[in-house]
Order: C-alpha cells, then sequence, then structure tokens
C-alpha cells in the first residue's frame, strides 16, 4: 500500500496530466468566448444567452450525467467525450476564421461543451479512488483541484483573451488541440474491469433517489434553495462582466482576461484559508459572511471606473468565493450518505447551475432596461439576500451533524 506522501503512481499521473492539459484550454475558451460574443453583438441579452446556454445542460442532461458514468468504463467516456470536444472547437475555430461565426453558433458550441464537462468531470472524480488508495485520496483530490484553479482559471483566462486580441479564431483552435491532446495521457489509464457487474437500474430511478434526498434533508434542502438565490444574483457578474469591462470601462480585450485572472488569484488564496476558517468559527459563520461579502463586492462593482479598479473589486470579491466553496462541498459530503453522494451532487449543481440560466437571461434584459452598471447593483442585493437565507437554513447545522453519519 503507498504511503500519504510516497507517489501516486502511473495511472493518476495520466490522469493529472491529461486533466492539466484539458483545463488550461478550457480556461482559454471560457475568456475567449465572451469575448467572441461581445464582437458579434453589443445586445446584453444576446450575450447573455451565450452564458445561459453554456449552464442549460445542467437542466436538460445532468440528472444522466452521473448515471450513465456509473454504468460505462469511464476511461472510455472520457475519450470518447474529449475526442468529439475536441472536434467541436476545432469546427467553431473554422468558423471564426472564414468569418461564418453567428451568435447562435456561440449557444450551440456552449451547450455541448458543457454536456461533455457533465459526462468527463464526474468520470475524473470516480476514477481517483481507484487510481491511488484511501490514505492518498486527500493529496490526489488536492492536485486535481488545484489544476482546476491555476489552469482553467488563473492561467487559461489571459492566455484566451492574449489569443483573441492576436487573432479571435486562435484560442478556439488551441481549445480543439487541448482536448485531442488531453486523450494522449487519458489513454495510459487503465481499464476498467467490474463495468459488467455494475447495477442497472433505470435512469430515472436513480435520479430521483438523489432528489429524494436533496428535498427531505432538513439542512441540504434549505440550504440549495439559498444557493440558487445566490446564483440568480451572480449570474450577473458571470454574464455581464466582459461588457462592463470593454464597454464601461473601455478596456482592450487582453484586459478581460487580466480581470478574470486576478479573480482566480482571488478564489485560490481564499481556498487556502477556508478550513482554518471554518474549524474556528463554523460552517454556518463561514458560508454567511462569505456569500454576503461577495454580494457587497459584485455591487461595487458598480461604482469603478476603470480596469484596475474592476479587477481589484474583483480580486476582493473572489477571496470570500474561494474559502466559500470548500466549506459547502465538506458541509454536503459531511451530511450525505456515500452511496448517494454523486446523484445529491449531480441534483445540487442541476438546480444551482440551472438558475444560472434565468440569472443570465434576467441580467441580460434587466440591463438593456436600466443599463449594465444598476444591474450589477441589483445583482448584489440578491447575493446578500441569499447569505440571509443562508445563515437561517444553517439554524441546526450543529444539532443534524452532531449524529455520526450513516457511509
Amino acid at each position: 500500500m503507498r504511503s500519504p506522501g510516497g507517489p501516486l503512481g502511473p495511472g493518476f499521473r495520466a490522469l493529472f496530466l491529461g486533466s492539466l492539459i484539458s483545463n488550461t484550454g478550457d480556461g482559454i475558451r471560457l475568456a475567449a468566448l465572451p469575448l467572441l460574443a461581445a464582437q458579434l453583438t453589443t445586445s446584453p441579452v444576446l450575450v447573455s444567452a451565450v452564458t445561459a446556454a453554456q449552464f442549460l445542460p445542467w437542466i436538460s442532461v445532468a440528472p444522466l450525467g452521473g448515471a450513465l458514468v456509473d454504468r460505462h468504463d469511464r476511461r472510455r467516456i472520457v475519450l470518447m467525450t474529449q475526442s468529439w470536444r475536441g472536434a467541436v472547437m476545432l469546427g467553431l475555430a473554422w468558423l471564426v476564421a472564414s468569418d461564418h461565426v453567428a451568435v447562435w453558433h456561440l449557444c450551440v458550441v456552449a451547450f455541448v461543451i458543457t454536456a461533455g464537462e457533465i459526462l468527463v468531470d464526474p468520470s475524473v472524480v470516480a476514477l481517483v479512488p481507484t487510481l491511488v488508495s484511501d490514505e492518498q485520496l486527500d493529496t490526489a483530490n488536492a492536485r486535481i483541484s488545484s489544476v482546476e484553479i491555476v489552469t482553467n482559471d488563473f492561467a487559461g483566462a489571459p492566455v484566451g483573451a492574449t489569443a483573441f486580441g492576436f487573432a479571435p479564431w486562435l484560442p478556439f483552435l488551441i481549445d480543439g488541440v487541448s482536448y485531442v491532446a488531453s486523450v494522449v495521457p487519458f489513454r495510459r489509464l487503465p481499464r476498467e474491469r467490474d463495468v459488467r457487474d455494475r447495477a442497472r437500474r433505470s435512469l430515472a430511478a436513480e435520479a430521483a433517489e438523489g432528489f429524494r434526498f436533496l428535498r427531505q434533508h432538513p439542512v441540504l434542502g434549505p440550504v440549495t434553495a439559498a444557493m440558487m438565490v445566490y446564483y440568480l444574483g451572480a449570474a450577473t457578474g458571470v454574464s455581464l462582466l466582459v461588457l462592463l469591462v470593454l464597454e464601461s470601462a473601455g478596456g482592450p480585450a487582453w484586459s478581460f482576461g487580466v480581470v478574470l485572472a486576478c479573480g482566480a488569484a482571488g478564489a485560490f488564496i481564499g481556498t487556502l484559508v477556508s478550513g482554518r476558517l471554518s474549524r474556528r468559527v463554523g460552517a454556518r459563520a463561514v458560508l454567511a459572511v462569505a456569500t454576503g461579502l461577495e454580494g457587497i463586492a459584485l455591487a461595487a462593482m458598480a461604482v469603478s471606473t476603470s480596469v484596475p479598479a474592476l479587477a481589484a473589486i474583483w480580486f476582493v470579491g473572489s477571496v470570500p468565493a474561494g474559502v466559500r466553496i470548500p466549506v459547502a462541498r465538506s458541509l454536503q459530503q459531511r451530511l450525505t450518505p456515500n452511496h448517494l453522494l454523486g446523484r445529491v451532487n449531480v441534483t445540487s449543481r442541476m438546480f444551482t447551475r440551472g438558475i444560472i440560466v434565468v440569472g443570465a437571461l434576467s441580467s441580460g434584459a434587466l440591463a438593456a432596461a436600466i443599463g449594465i452598471r444598476p444591474t450589477f447593483v441589483v445583482g448584489g442585493a440578491v447575493v446578500v439576500v441569499s447569505a440571509l437565507l443562508i445563515a437561517a437554513a444553517l439554524r441546526t447545522i450543529r444539532v443534524v451533524a452532531d449524529p455520526p453519519v450513516s457511509r
């Protein structure tokens, strides 16, 4: 058995390298896609529609993702999905280079790529315990998480924005190549041997079981509802930040990547202190206060008139986000039986990510009516309301969390 500090083995190295390559491409695309949307149209509604399409799969296909991953060879799922995601992005690069691209193309691509994410991400999560010992899980998961933050957000964002400045098709070409290139290390993953032995109930029955648990849980149910309110307001930043940077502040395309990178840096710092804060003051205080600070920072974006100021506020507002995310994930893990954890996680993300579709379209329509800056104030106020709802939902957290959780 490998020691916690020992090497994680060739299988994990293949998974880590494939994730590193793929997530770097993701970060490049996430910065370039809204820039392309803003280049094609100045309509806040159409720009927000691209963001909505990116999160729409969480409403339509997410319930099936976890069940499919549990039924089939996860290595094969990853290889097949990365291949067709690469083909889709290379197709988008061609459309941009040939000047045939339209906003509806971006919506289709955003939807398809996220649908693939719903298959790949759970597969990676499920593969980790099969590649390392139980004592090495914390180390392995920490390394995978660091890849997502550093490459997806911190490194990918400025590269994507800079590449877009050189040639609008270039970031999408890089992203497509990254998907195809990730297949090389992913192919070195060991084949699974017990696929035929896995239980095969109906997909609807498996999805419904996770939904029932979440709906009936005295803490996780209300917390999920509060987080839906959070994402309804936070969708303003997700969908309209590019217009705030480029139009309201008059920044060049590369400055949008800098703002995103500053946010990623803030979130990374937040993750470093989240565990310590949670142990000192408790999950309820951390989640409620951090969410409230995020709302204040989002509203403060409205008064900024320069890119440096926007970057600074986005950085400050992302620190509490980095604190909140690991604590919220740990809360769900502690209160959910392990055999339901995957479905409960997907179900909760279905609601919280799905509401971003509504929030993005609503914020776009509101910005068209009252302006971009006032819309950020409204979004920030909604996030502050969610902080109050989180505090109320966690009033009984000590009572519920004290008994041992059944695994």
